[in-house]
């Protein structure tokens, strides 16, 4: 029995359709009679069955569809949703079967049916809209601020569809708070770093120029050489601090799998020669060995800047100075307690203590970068940090870090 030949076309167009939307498993069918219809059924099978063995498939433009950051939505020409990338389901906390075949609709709430009626009618006229500020109805309460942009999709200049593209709002937002605070840090670095080599280097001149112009035996020249050195020392402490910075800023967090409690020991060993050494007793305690995978560059630059804070200011009225380090497995992690019963610090001091510059006292030796240094650490390796403290008692600072073994 013959096909009528309105059939076999529309047979034809239905096939032309399912490559369009990257099926590539159906074949048109193809009669005995092998005339012209036929002939474009094979030339249209031979295509569909060529792109089946090529990477132009669904799985590969869905891999696409899920790398895409942020949030797309394809539309059918009716505003039905047929596909929407992982994103659109991450955020709006939906499966992917929730939106597929369903209208526009139901991505916004029920008060925005104008706005709806009006982003249609708009992308129709304009083919594409940019940018446009709204926000995504969430499943449960509250909503999602989104900036969207809608372009049409079209075959032979007739709309066969249109994409959407979302951007989340609070993302963007908190991407530039976070410029806007390095350009404050940046503001701050380059007065305080001004203030603090300016300084040391002002106290240096002047002596110099004391010690030039005026006759002095050798007691006193000794006197002037000791101010100096002491300048020289505030000098190569702030730029120590600034390096370290300016490293831990451009380093790229290099992994490898390191035991703890050496790295402690080696630590604590280095300040053999620091002053005030001897007046505190420094004690670790940690499994042995405690092997952790993270960045041991940043990781000894945390511990010797609170090892360094915890030596530098002990309590010289107390009969026993002591610094405890700790560190054990926990969470998929490691915990680690730095604490001492040194000079401590108030509430005041402590909630600026980890700003960058920033000093307990005028009077204090050190650069004010060490716990800036210490939190900037901890935060690049993904961890945690807490501090308590007490004038007179002493300050402990606890820290989380995750082992970083699937980095």
């Amino acid at each position: 029995m013959s096909v009528p030949r309105d059939q076999r076309i529309d047979a034809i167009n239905h096939v032309l359709l399912e490559i369009a939307e990257g099926n590539f498993q159906h074949l048109a069918p193809v009669s005995d009679n092998f005339d012209e219809i036929d002939a474009i059924a094979s030339g249209i099978n031979m295509l569909s069955e060529e792109l089946r063995d090529t990477v132009i498939s669904r799985n590969y433009l869905n891999s696409v569809l899920r790398g895409i950051v942020d949030m797309l939505i394809i539309f059918d020409k009716n505003f039905k949703m047929k596909q929407v990338n992982h994103k659109v389901c991450e955020l709006l906390e939906q499966s992917e079967s929730y939106f597929v075949n369903q209208p526009i609709n139901i991505l916004f709430d029920g008060r925005k049916a104008r706005f709806i009626k009006e982003l249609k009618e708009n992308v129709r006229n304009n083919e594409h809209l940019y940018n446009i500020e709204t926000s995504f109805k969430m499943p449960r309460s509250g909503k999602l601020p989104v900036a969207l942009s809608l372009s049409t999709l079209r075959i032979n200049r007739a709309i066969n569809g249109y994409v959407l593209i979302a951007k989340y709002l609070k993302q963007i937002l908190l991407t530039s708070y976070a410029l806007l605070q390095r350009n404050e840090e940046l503001k701050s670095l380059i007065y305080r770093v001004s203030h603090d080599l300016k300084g040391p280097l002002a106290s240096m001149l002047g002596l110099f120029q004391v010690i030039e112009q005026t006759e002095i035996d050798h007691q006193d020249l000794q006197y002037y050489v000791s101010l100096i050195k002491q300048s020289a020392d505030k000098l190569n402490t702030t730029l120590t601090g600034l390096l370290e910075i300016g490293i831990t800023d451009r380093t790229k967090i290099d992994v490898q799998k390191f035991d703890i409690a050496q790295v402690i020991s080696d630590i604590i060993d280095s300040f053999a020669n620091y002053p005030n050494r001897d007046q505190v007793k420094v004690t670790l305690e940690a499994d042995s060995p405690v092997m952790f995978t993270s960045s041991e560059k940043l990781f000894r630059s945390i511990l010797q800047n609170l090892v360094e804070n915890g030596i530098k200011y002990y309590n010289p009225r107390n009969d026993t100075s002591f610094l405890r380090i700790s560190a054990k497995n926990a969470r998929g992690g490691i915990d680690l307690v730095v604490k001492d019963n040194g000079e401590g610090m108030d509430k005041t001091v402590l909630d600026r203590a980890f700003d960058m510059f920033f000093r307990g006292n005028q009077s204090s030796a050190g650069s004010g970068l060490g716990l800036f240094i210490v939190k900037t650490n901890v935060e690049k390796l993904g961890g945690d940090l807490k501090v308590k403290s007490k004038p007179k008692e002493g300050t402990e600072v606890r820290i989380y870090l995750p082992s970083l073994d699937k980095f």
